[in-house]
C-alpha cells in the first residue's frame, strides 16, 4: 500500500508481513480474473473504488479484458509477488479457496474471498487459521449486507415496523443448462450444489435476526446427475425453526426459472423484495409493505453498486479505518449451518 499513490516509490515489504498504513489506496489483485463475478461486478467495482486500486490480476483460462489488461500478470503467484499488491480478490471455484488463501497469507496479503468461503467448515478453519496467524484480514465477497435496500428492510424488519418477525421466505433460483455441463457449480470435487452457491443469500436473512442454530430443519434436495465420484443439489427447500414461533423456508436452485424474492412475514404485515432481492444494484429501489388490513405501499430506497461499497469497506478494513463487519467466524456459521441442511436432506 502506498502512502501516497502518486509516487512511483515502493514501500519496504517482507515476505509474509502485511502491509498496513493508515492512509492511501489499497492495491488489490485479483486471482481468477476470468470469472464472471469478477469480470462484471468486482473488477468495475475495484477500478471506480475511489479507495482501492487495481494493482494485478490474472486468469489461466480467459485473455485479459480492457478493464485488466494493463495490469495482467503471467499466473496466480505472481500477483501474490507483485510489489504493490496489499491484497486479494479470490473469485476461484470453492474448493480452490483454500489453497490460494493460505498462499495469500503466507504472502502477507489480506483476503477478499468469494462466497461461499470454503467448500466444507474445515477448510475455512484452516483459512481463518492462517490468516489469523499471518495477521491479515479474511473476508468473505457476500455483497448482499452492502446492498442498501436490503439493508434497510432488515432494519426496518429489527424496528418492527410490521411487528415481530415470525417468518422469512428467502428464494433464489436460476436454471445452468446442459449447454453448460463443464460448470464447476454441477461438480463436486470442486464444492458444487445449489446450496453452497447460493444458500448465503437465502439464509442470510434469518441467520441475521435469529442466529446461525435453529432448532430443527427439514431438507429435501433435487440431485443432479452423478458426476465424478458424486453429486451435488440441483435444488435444496428447507424449512428451519427457532423455537416454535419463528421459521424460515429457502429454495435454492439451479434448475428452477430465474428468481430472486425475500418476504419478511411479521405480526402486523409483511415486507417484501422482488427482483434483485439479493443482489441488489441500480434496479433495486423499492421495498413493498402488506399490512394485515390489506394494504399496501412502497417504500423508496436509493440504489448503490453493492460490490462497489463492498470494495470500500473491504479497503477501509484492511486501512485499519473501520472493522470489517462480518466476521470470519460468522462466515464458519453460515458454512456450518449450510453443511447440516445438505446433511438432513
Amino acid at each position: 500500500m502506498r502512502a501516497d499513490p502518486s509516487s512511483n516509490s515502493k514501500d519496504a515489504t517482507h515476505h509474509g508481513s502485511p502491509r498496513i498504513v493508515a492512509v492511501g489506496m489499497i492495491g488489490i489483485g485479483v486471482i481468477g480474473a476470468g470469472s464472471m463475478v469478477a469480470r462484471l461486478a468486482v473488477l468495475p467495482a475495484i477500478v471506480a473504488s475511489t479507495h482501492a486500486t487495481l494493482a494485478a490480476a490474472s486468469s489461466l483460462s480467459t485473455p485479459p479484458s480492457s478493464v485488466w489488461s494493463d495490469v495482467s500478470v503471467a499466473d496466480y503467484q505472481a500477483v501474490l509477488d507483485h510489489p504493490d499488491v496489499d491484497a486479494v480478490y479470490i473469485p476461484l471455484p470453492n474448493a480452490m479457496h483454500e489453497e490460494w488463501t493460505i498462499k495469500a497469507a503466507a504472502a502477507g496479503k489480506h483476503v477478499l474471498c468469494e462466497k461461499p468461503i470454503a467448500a466444507s467448515v474445515q477448510a475455512a478453519e484452516r483459512m481463518r487459521v492462517a490468516c489469523d496467524d499471518a495477521g491479515v484480514l479474511l473476508a468473505e465477497a457476500w455483497m448482499t449486507p452492502f446492498d442498501p435496500r436490503w439493508a434497510e428492510v432488515m432494519r426496518l424488519a429489527a424496528t418492527g415496523l410490521v411487528g415481530a418477525i415470525t417468518e422469512v421466505r428467502s428464494t433464489f433460483t436460476f436454471t445452468i443448462g446442459p449447454e453448460a455441463s463443464d460448470n464447476y457449480r454441477w461438480d463436486p470435487a470442486q464444492g458444487g450444489g445449489a446450496l453452497l452457491d447460493v444458500g448465503i443469500y437465502c439464509l442470510g436473512p434469518a441467520v441475521q435476526l435469529w442466529g446461525s442454530k435453529p432448532s430443527h430443519i427439514d431438507a429435501s434436495i433435487t440431485p443432479a446427475a452423478l458426476r465424478g465420484s458424486g453429486s451435488v443439489d440441483a435444488a435444496t427447500t428447507a424449512t428451519l425453526r427457532w423455537g416454535e414461533s419463528r421459521s424460515a423456508r429457502i429454495r435454492c436452485s439451479f434448475i428452477d426459472a430465474e428468481e430472486q424474492r425475500l418476504e419478511l412475514v411479521g405480526s402486523d404485515g409483511t415486507l417484501l423484495l422482488e427482483g434483485d432481492a439479493h443482489t441488489g444494484g441500480t434496479r433495486a429501489t423499492q421495498i413493498v409493505l402488506r399490512s394485515n388490513d390489506g394494504t399496501t405501499s412502497t417504500i423508496n430506497v436509493a440504489a448503490a453498486d453493492p460490490y462497489l461499497t463492498m470494495v470500500d469497506a473491504f479497503a477501509a478494513a484492511v486501512a485499519h479505518q473501520e472493522p470489517w463487519e462480518h466476521s470470519a467466524e460468522d462466515s464458519l456459521n453460515m458454512l456450518g449451518l449450510i453443511e447440516k441442511i445438505l446433511e438432513v436432506s
